[in-house]
């Protein structure tokens, strides 16, 4: 019971540390494409970090890629990032994370209308594959308010979906 309660307390106190530091917040919106298994998918996205230290940063990400060849990608990331600043406003970081993502695809309207003359109704296949997000960025702040970023990072799922994603945007910090 002294153990529990004393990795409780280690705990609380980790978080207050934690809590303690003057985090940097950002907010943004990126372009994406993701690319796997001869599928290259364009897509929107949003994006907001929070830097636990100078170095640490977490970044959380939902992306929707638009639909290309009857199939479209969504992903949910949660990624760590370790920064490494360099002169005025410019940062290198390495990443690795966690992803989840979704398939939808459809058969092409000419199976859609073959199965429809049968009496049959063309299926739709969604798949949700669990994974990691492993790759870097850099992120140039403009000024005291607004920066721009790039990301590449491989995203190592389940199932077979793995894929290359290749991100741009902008980010407002508070």
């Amino acid at each position: 019971m002294k153990k529990v309660l004393a990795v409780i307390v280690v705990c609380v106190m980790a978080i207050g540390a934690g809590y303690a530091q003057k985090g940097e917040m950002t907010a943004g919106v990126q372009f994406q494409v993701g690319a796997g298994k001869g599928l290259a998918n364009p897509g929107l996205g949003a994006k907001f970090s929070y830097s636990i230290t100078d170095p640490w940063r977490l970044a959380a990400s939902v992306d929707y890629d638009f639909k290309v060849k009857n199939t479209s990608v969504w992903d949910i990331n949660i990624d760590a990032h370790y920064q490494f600043f360099f002169g005025q406003g410019f940062r290198v970081y390495p990443l690795l994370g966690f992803t989840i993502v979704g398939y939808h695809a459809t058969a092409p309207k000419s199976v859609q209308t073959l199965y429809s003359l049968l009496g049959m109704k063309a299926h739709s296949v969604n798949t949700t594959c669990v994974g990691m997000n492993i790759g870097g960025g850099f992120q140039y702040d403009i000024n005291d308010a607004w920066g721009v970023y790039t990301e590449v990072k491989g995203q190592c799922v389940s199932r077979g979906g793995s894929r290359f994603v290749w991100s741009v945007g902008g980010c407002y910090k508070f």
